[in-house]
């Protein structure tokens, strides 16, 4: 998926991601968003509001395990 942050600090930040429950990033199993890249990594669902990440391109699986794993983030389309 393909992500932006609305947030002045982070004013142009995009990055790509995924969603995964593999135990290493989610022990409970539930799905967490992962940012790919060397900066990247785990993002927990109050993280990502917080830096007022939005989704610009995903599948609906992708959307679907946002909404299972608590994350509220807007999807603006591309």
């Amino acid at each position: 998926m393909k992500l932006r942050s609305k947030a002045p600090v982070l004013r142009e930040w995009r990055a790509t991601g995924y969603m995964s429950t593999d135990p290493s990033v989610s022990p409970d199993g539930s799905p967490v968003l992962v940012i790919d890249g060397p900066d990247g990594g785990p993002v927990g669902p109050m993280e990502a509001y917080g830096y007022g990440y939005e989704i610009i391109e995903a599948t609906d699986d992708e959307l679907e395990l946002l909404h299972q794993g608590g994350y509220g983030i807007p999807y603006m389309g591309k």
